[in-house]
């Protein structure tokens, strides 16, 4: 059916008024790291050429002036630097290109030790002076955002930006597509009705005259973005249907994207196409956390969830235990090895839970969640009288919970146990490192300063860069590269992450450095 023809069923099909409708918006490209944003506002009108990268001897001097009135956008934070023993100036020197850069190359963290998924996540929430060059541009404040919504993080991200203030394009874009995804989506439609200096597109306006009741406004700014040929055919049968599913009941849908951004995943939902998640960015599985979705695809949203560190465990666990695994293997014989552990702790009965432990933790690896179930289950392990195979187990559990007490407790004679048990009290001197990794890791805890590899960063205030460097080493290719390794451990030790490089190492050697 032609676009045209189908406008006109439309048009007839709905009450029309008279309406001035403002002129065209313009098509939106990404304007951040990630490809999955709606195209929901356009471009500023102007925006000044900017160099990826800024020198170093083009950085303002100590004496330049910056109008420094506290509200740039990277002064924005959830949490004080000092609660992650990291100093507040830690960006020092670099200019927020540089830092954007450096946080955009960081690898997704799927073979990250876990606790760096989490410190990352940290950092980026956290309040930190801004970069020198902040109030000039805010590269780096949009590429913690977009960060954080690959990892999953809307809250935290929504928060941030709230904060920062929303009524701004380029913020505003982020919150739109996670208000999409959250289900909050009529607030971020009245932003838009009440702020036109956002300048939406036409997608995103007609979806929020719908979503505000305005539906034959919607059908009117349709049919003129139709006239101005601004839609591809594909989002005009979309927003069709979209806008009378009855009237066009029986005509094709076009086919979903392969990555669809937030606003369409919501229309084709809205026309009872719901694209599946599973292979999506983890934000989107966020959507299918709703009590209106599947029980499978909301187990599976919430593992991925709870992966990222998205998801407190215990909501996973309150999914887990909705109903009966309906059938066997895959994600139903995990609901079944995690729903057997939690009936053993409950009876508190060292035999059960020894014979129930293996299962879980294997169903937790295979989730992804290890570490945050590890935190979860550590404690309740506590006082338990464990077979030998599940003191190992626990063990590991209890490293990875970050909790040496109970580590030592459950460490056995084991040589390897011994080793990590010493990285995760602090101990000095010579460790039996059992491999080249293991070995690296005792020289990266044991030396003093910056490697060479990083001590002109340091030297030069460019702490944050330097931070983001080694985070890209530990996160991408670790056991492969003992000798980064190294250095990576001694540049956190350097920054006063003592504990972190600590976990790091212990992680490091559970997953690549065993005998």
């Amino acid at each position: 059916m032609a676009a045209s023809s189908a406008f006109m069923r439309l048009a007839c099909g709905l009450f029309v008024v008279q309406f001035l409708l403002p002129s065209a918006w313009a098509s939106d490209h990404p304007l951040s790291a990630i490809d999955w944003l709606s195209n929901s506002v356009a471009p500023p009108q102007a925006e000044p050429a900017q160099n990826d990268v800024t020198p170093l001897a083009a950085l303002p001097s100590e004496i330049a002036v910056l109008p420094l009135d506290g509200n740039t956008p990277d002064g924005v934070g959830l949490q004080p630097a000092a609660q992650l023993g990291l100093a507040s100036g830690l960006w020092g020197r670099s200019s927020a290109a540089d830092l954007a850069r450096a946080v955009s190359t960081l690898p997704d963290g799927s073979n990250a030790p876990p606790v760096l998924n989490r410190f990352l996540r940290d950092v980026l929430i956290g309040q930190f002076d801004p970069p020198i060059d902040a109030a000039i541009d805010d590269r780096f404040f949009l590429a913690r955002i977009d960060r954080l919504l690959s990892m999953g993080h809307l809250q935290e991200a929504d928060e941030i930006i709230r904060r920062a203030g929303p009524e701004e394009s380029r913020r505003f874009r982020r919150a739109f597509d996670i208000a999409l995804l959250t289900g909050t989506e009529t607030e971020a439609c009245r932003i838009i009705e009440n702020a036109p200096d956002i300048s939406p597109t036409y997608p995103a306006r007609i979806f929020c005259l719908a979503r505000l009741g305005n539906w034959d406004v919607a059908a009117l700014t349709l049919g003129n973005a139709e006239a101005l040929g601004i839609l591809t055919p594909e989002e005009e049968e979309l927003l069709l249907h979209f806008l009378d599913p009855e009237l066009f009941e029986g005509d094709p849908l076009p086919a979903p994207p392969r990555l669809p951004s937030p606003l369409q995943f919501r229309l084709f939902e809205a026309v009872g196409e719901r694209i599946p998640t599973e292979q999506l960015p983890v934000a989107f599985a966020v959507a299918d956390l709703s009590s209106t979705t599947g029980w499978k695809a909301r187990l599976r949203a919430a593992e991925r969830l709870a992966a990222a560190s998205a998801l407190p465990i215990s909501r996973l666990l309150e999914v887990y235990a909705e109903g009966k695994p309906a059938a066997s293997g895959g994600i139903w014989e995990r609901v079944s090895a995690i729903g057997s552990l939690m009936a053993a702790l409950e009876s508190e009965d060292g035999d059960l839970v020894s014979s129930a432990l293996a299962p879980a933790w294997q169903a937790a690896i295979a989730g992804g969640y290890e570490k945050a179930f590890a935190k979860w289950l550590a404690a309740r392990l506590e006082g338990l009288d464990l077979s030998d195979s599940a003191m190992r187990i626990a063990f590991e559990i209890a490293l990875l919970a970050e909790d040496a007490v109970l580590a030592e407790h459950f460490a056995g004679d084991r040589i390897e146990s011994q080793f990590l048990l010493a990285i995760a009290k602090g101990l000095r001197g010579a460790l039996p490192g059992p491999n080249m990794l293991a070995q690296a890791v005792v020289r990266g805890l044991a030396a003093h300063g910056p490697s060479p590899a990083y001590r002109v960063l340091i030297e030069g205030d460019r702490g944050g860069e330097a931070l983001f460097r080694a985070l890209l080493q530990l996160m991408d290719g670790a056991a492969g590269n003992p000798h980064a390794t190294q250095q990576s451990l001694m540049l956190l030790r350097t920054l006063g992450l003592e504990p972190l490089a600590r976990q790091v190492a212990i992680e490091l050697v559970l997953e690549h450095g065993k005998a």
